[in-house]
């Protein structure tokens, strides 16, 4: 709201100027009437002052229902157009009244012909007067109004694709532990007390826009202890060592989606077994990389990359747009996916 404000002072301080500099050197003076510079300035200065409040009735009363109902649909065209039109008959009213009862006799000295307060010409004139910051604060309104709204949608796009990811991973963690409860595992019991952390951490941590890397690793590191107790000796799971991430953050959430994909397809039918590598890497203060290699056999090698990876991928375009690179690559029956975020350049 300030900065609104702040923006339509400056407008009309700079439409001032304009006006001053087309009002002063075509100032009607009354005849036989000499005027200095300043005087002269303080006239045009007077003019422009009494047309003001024509001019802002024009602009504060008749444009902002006609943009909410052209950005947003609010309200019906046949009352906002209503709204406009009488609102722009008012700044008429009020424009001409100023120049008859205090212009005309005032400043230049010129008796009114009252005969022609109602000429339509004349009203014609004035409204092309008003429509000069109409046009200028429909089109600044506008592009604002039209920003708002693409941000709002992109708000609860994001809310949505984070919404739709938290049950996606429930599910699939559900998935994992029911394999151990099925076969009486005592590991069971501990890998719900992990999923329970985890879920706490989706419930809680990711409502917010930006978290410390390091809290999100550990998340990984949750997850990761869960597939450890479900696939016991048939996983081979590789994590590389991790640098100092103390002072980044990140936006929640982003990292599981692809663990995930990497434990769904990452079994082995000829080798009966799972092999998952995570890759963790700092490049400098900013640029997170993080890659995830796992073994696909033949019967799921088409099916790799699921919803996650695609609401994943969503994510990254609305809350890291241009600073990251995500990349999958299919190859010797392994998948690899490379994901490279500029932490600094976060969107929202």
């Amino acid at each position: 709201m300030e900065r609104h404000i702040k923006r339509d002072i400056i407008f009309w301080l700079v439409y001032s100027v304009y006006l001053l500099l087309l009002i002063f050197p075509n100032l009607m003076i009354p005849e036989g009437v000499q005027l200095s510079v300043s005087e002269k300035l303080l006239q045009a200065v007077l003019v422009i002052l009494m047309v003001f409040p024509a001019k802002l009735v024009a602009v504060y009363a008749a444009l902002p229902s006609l943009i909410r109902k052209i950005v947003y649909g609010e309200g019906k065209w046949v009352w906002v157009i209503s709204k406009w039109v009488i609102s722009i008959l008012f700044g008429l009213a009020l424009y001409r009244l100023a120049l008859y009862f205090y212009i005309y006799p005032e400043i230049y000295q010129v008796p009114p012909d009252l005969q022609t307060f109602f000429v339509f010409g004349k009203f014609l004139s004035n409204f092309a007067d008003l429509t000069v910051p109409m046009l200028f604060f429909g089109v600044i309104w506008m592009y604002d109004a039209r920003s708002k709204a693409d941000q709002e949608k992109k708000v609860i796009e994001l809310q949505f694709l984070k919404n739709q990811s938290s049950p996606h991973f429930l599910f699939n963690a559900l998935n994992s532990i029911y394999g151990l409860v099925r076969k009486n595992d005592p590991e069971a019991g501990p890998a719900l007390m992990k999923l329970s952390g985890i879920l706490r951490y989706l419930l809680y941590e990711t409502t917010d826009h930006k978290i410390p890397l390091q809290k999100e690793l550990e998340m990984v590191h949750q997850y990761l202890e869960i597939q450890k107790l479900r696939f016991g000796n048939t996983l081979e799971l590789v994590v590389h060592p991790v640098g100092d991430v103390k002072n980044c953050m990140i936006a929640p959430g982003l990292l599981l989606p692809l663990l995930e994909n990497a434990f769904k397809f990452g079994f082995s039918d000829v080798l009966n077994r799972i092999f998952v590598e995570i890759s963790i890497e700092m490049k400098d203060d900013s640029c997170f990389l993080f890659v995830v290699k796992n073994h696909v056999s033949g019967s799921n090698f088409s099916e790799t990359g699921g919803l996650g990876l695609v609401n994943l991928k969503r994510r990254l375009e609305l809350e890291y747009p241009d600073a990251f690179t995500f990349e999958t690559i299919k190859e010797n029956k392994m998948y690899v996916v490379r994901l490279q975020i500029n932490l600094g350049t976060w969107k929202f």
